[in-house]
């Protein structure tokens, strides 16, 4: 218990220690959680909008890879770019179609 000023030698010392010890007590408590849990929510945003982006773009690259593969196998036989684009978006739709599919299916249900 801290004493009397007047009559107490230690009382200056005792008093900072004792307020350094209940601020750090309330800074290890709240402050080293709440930063844990921000740097959580941070981090966590920063990687769900990086797969967004890199599924997007793994999209793209596999269509375009899909209409030039078509482009390829067929060669002169009359199909030309714009049929091979609408062939890759009618396979790509499809297996996404199917996936979606197989999803829905493994669902949780009541």
């Amino acid at each position: 218990m801290i004493g009397n000023p007047f009559t107490d030698d230690s009382w200056p010392t005792d008093t900072v220690d004792r307020i350094d010890r209940v601020v750090g007590v309330v800074r290890d408590r709240v402050t080293n959680n709440v930063v844990l849990v921000v740097r959580g929510l941070v981090f966590g945003l920063i990687g769900l909008l990086l797969g967004i982006s890199l599924a997007i773009v793994g999209m793209i690259m596999v269509t375009r890879g899909l209409q030039s593969l078509v482009s390829l196998f067929t060669g002169n036989t009359g199909t030309g770019h714009s049929r091979s684009v609408y062939i890759s978006y009618l396979v790509v739709g499809g297996v996404m179609l199917l996936g979606g599919g197989m999803c829905m299916r493994r669902r949780g249900g009541e």
